[in-house]
């Protein structure tokens, strides 16, 4: 309430027409719902009469906008709203609704899915017969159907033209209510009361694109509540090669036989220091603290957290010294507290009704200082919070109160950041994800359901890909969950192992996000494992996540099925131009009939050197890929390099994934008829690195070449050595 005070307090009086907006409004009508009866909201909305009443000059995050207020009548002529429609000065594809309540509305509608009012509700045009959203539950499940959502809503058609809708505030509360048709736009029908004054803000943003549109809407949300994206090196999890324990990993709930967790997690340490394995942190997963015990009829009745404090038996020196042992910083995690915790004896608590995992939550803010503190004096500098949508489902008072969830969130995410603690997002509906928009401290966010190695990879990845477009849209990194680097291990709770550990540890290397081999003491690859980081464990990262090319949200919408692959893509830039990452994978080999992909739709003109990262062959293209006969699963990957002036190209370090990484070419120019690029290192690190080269080389210059390659025409291979400064420079004419 303050901020939207604050914004329209410097206002001036100014005349503005409706027609301002006219861009944009083509793409959808409007009207605005209200209860017939404030005992029953959500029953019988009926239509306001919209009256203008003026305009205004306004200075918002965005820019300079331009106001039109409406007041809002019901049938008998009651004005029970105002409204305030807003454009910012200079663009046609951006509107902003700000709606005030003016009545009190003292009841639930018995329904989170059934909002109390639609402030506005949004028809799109027939036009936009596609949509996106992502439900609201555990790791933002992508749909396209309509859901109610507290998130992004993509509503499109086969030329991707784009309208993308979304709260813009109250984002714990706030809810899109599909209904005939319509968004009905307000908040959860479990919130108890809704008292006058109470602003419901939604954006609407038109694009091309749904890569281009999700950005955009993106980076608007994120210049609104001043929120930048989060560095791809933030924290340990974020720039280092990391050792999970979670679920599906071969140590989740169990240890080598006749020893604790401390001992079995230092021999894997022990173990990756004589493999050349450089982990450069350790998560610790729900095994480490004690737990309630509850009957969930399983093989594990785990509850809720008694104390966020290890378990004797397993760290009989406690955490603080084993971290000390391990001489690594940890990423720890974290689930619900229990109903019968320590805790809530200490601290006021709200409490799961009826709910089988009996949970609770204090409402103490002191509660988040005491977890914090013991996060900081552990060696834990990265806290995970799993079990986030859970907190939501589980315990009414969560969605009963307009604020109350919202609350809970910013104590822990304050408390975090005030002892340099970064976090982990994990089980997320997407109200989570538009919270963080209001924080520095998270990093990145799983996106992906529990690894469960043998499963068909359809129900992983692509919704994890989808839903990391929406994370990284709002500034967070996707997680794609631990993996074993070898096929054939079997964690305690997968009935199928691996098979897949390649195309496991290209699609976590290719998100940017979090790397987490998972594998049992002798069973690591260390040459794949190194394939995603330097010698010191620095993961070598493209600019952003890989996300699905657009043509996927129209051929590729069932999980099951469709025509052509399943083709994600990202990138690196440098001075040369945009190398990009293409990987394609067949998930459904009873329906992928399109085994190839023109460089159009991957969103890529001009001429580009396709290097097949898999066999070292290269074609020089400006059409089309074919992959050819596609096993199922197995990845087809591609590096589609920039021809430049001189007709050479940078293909880069191909003993790893992301062959041109910005931790490892920091820059790469073209003067005149020389290639000169500056390589970093681990000082002793040998390096190989490829270019393409259409005729033959002059030279291939730098102190630090180990021998001189071979310069006729076609892939070029070198070595070099990095030197104690840990950066050379490597000309080539």
């Amino acid at each position: 309430m303050k901020r939207v005070v604050f914004f329209f307090s410097l206002i001036a009086a100014a005349l503005f027409s409706f027609a301002a907006f006219a861009g944009i409004k083509q793409d959808f009508s409007y009207r605005f719902l209200w209860p017939a009866d404030l005992s029953q909201p959500g029953k019988n909305l009926r239509e306001l009469k919209v009256k203008a009443i003026g305009a205004e000059t306004a200075y918002t995050p965005l820019g300079k906008a331009e106001v039109e207020i409406f007041e809002l009548s019901d049938p008998k002529g009651e004005l029970v709203a105002r409204a305030k429609a807003i454009t910012i000065s200079g663009r046609d594809d951006l509107l902003i609704f700000m709606t005030e309540t003016l009545k009190d509305i003292s009841a639930p509608t018995g329904r989170f899915e059934d909002p109390h009012f639609a402030l506005p509700a949004i028809k799109p045009d027939r036009r936009f017969n596609y949509v996106l959203d992502f439900k609201e539950e555990e790791f933002v499940t992508p749909s396209h159907r309509p859901h109610p959502t507290s998130g992004p809503v993509a509503m499109y058609n086969r030329d991707l033209q784009v309208l993308m809708m979304s709260p813009l505030d109250t984002f714990m509360a706030a809810l899109q209510a599909p209904v005939n048709g319509e968004w009905r736009c307000g908040f959860g029908g479990l919130v108890e009361k809704i008292p006058a004054g109470t602003v419901s803000q939604t954006i609407l943003v038109s694009g091309n694109g749904i890569n281009a549109s999700f950005m955009k809407w993106g980076s608007l949300i994120q210049q609104w509540h001043r929120h930048q994206t989060a560095d791809a090196y933030a924290d340990a999890a974020m720039s280092r090669l990391g050792y999970w324990t979670d679920n599906g990993s071969y140590y989740y709930y169990r240890t080598e036989p006749g020893i604790n967790y401390q001992d079995t997690l230092l021999a894997i340490k022990s173990y990756a220091d004589r493999q050349g394995i450089p982990y450069g942190y350790f998560q610790i997963d729900s095994w480490w603290y004690p737990k309630a015990e509850i009957d969930l009829k399983s093989s594990h009745n785990r509850g809720g957290v008694l104390l966020w404090e290890p378990i004797p038996e397993m760290f009989p020196q406690g955490l603080a010294e084993f971290r000390k042992q391990l001489g690594l910083p940890l990423a720890a995690h974290n689930r619900y507290v229990a109903d019968t915790s320590p805790y809530c004896q200490k601290y006021n608590c709200v409490f799961s009704i009826g709910d089988k995992r009996r949970g609770a939550f204090p409402t103490d803010p002191k509660f988040w200082d005491e977890i914090m503190d013991n996060a900081v004096k552990s060696g834990v500098t990265v806290y995970e919070q799993d079990w986030l949508y859970t907190h939501i489902d589980m315990i009414p008072w969560m969605r009963t109160g307009l604020h109350n969830a919202e609350g809970w969130y910013d104590n822990m995410a304050s408390a975090a950041g005030k002892r340099g603690l970064t976090m982990q997002l994990c089980m997320a509906s997407p109200g989570f994800l538009m919270q963080a928009l209001k924080h520095p401290v998270e990093t990145h966010i799983r996106t992906s359901h529990d690894y469960k190695g043998g499963i068909a990879k359809a129900f992983f990845w692509v919704p994890f890909h989808k839903a990391g477009l929406f994370a990284w849209s709002v500034g967070l990194w996707p997680f794609k969950v631990n993996f074993q680097s070898t096929a054939g291990q079997k964690p305690a709770y997968n009935i199928i192992p691996e098979a897949n550990p390649m195309e496991e540890a290209l699609v976590a290397s290719l998100s940017g996000g979090p790397v987490g081999p998972s594998d049992k003491i002798g069973a690591s690859d260390r040459e794949l494992i190194l394939k995603t980081c330097r010698k010191d464990g620095l993961l070598l990262k493209p600019d952003r996540p890989a996300t699905p090319i657009d043509i996927m949200f129209v051929y590729n919408q069932r999980l099951l099925g469709g025509k052509k692959p399943w083709v994600v893509t990202t990138e690196s830039n440098h001075e040369i131009g945009k190398t990009v990452y293409l990987a394609a994978f067949n998930l459904w080999p009873q329906s992928m009939y399109q085994p190839y992909v023109s460089l159009a739709e991957a969103g890529i003109s001009g001429k580009h050197l396709i290097y097949n990262y898999l066999t070292g062959e290269y074609k020089i293209l400006d059409d089309r890929i074919d992959f050819g006969v596609m096993r199922p699963e197995k990845a087809y990957y591609y590096v589609l390099c920039p021809v430049l002036a001189n007709g050479m190209s940078m293909i880069g370090e191909t003993g790893k994934f992301i062959t041109l990484s910005q931790k490892r070419f920091p820059s790469i120019k073209l003067e005149n008829e020389t290639l000169i690029m500056q390589v970093e290192g681990v000082p002793g690190e040998q390096i190989g690195i490829s270019i393409y080269a259409p005729k033959p080389l002059q030279d291939i210059s730098s102190k630090d070449l180990i021998t001189k390659p071979k310069l006729e025409p076609g892939i070029v291979n070198f070595k070099l050595t990095i030197p104690d400064s840990g950066k050379t420079t490597v000309t080539v004419r």
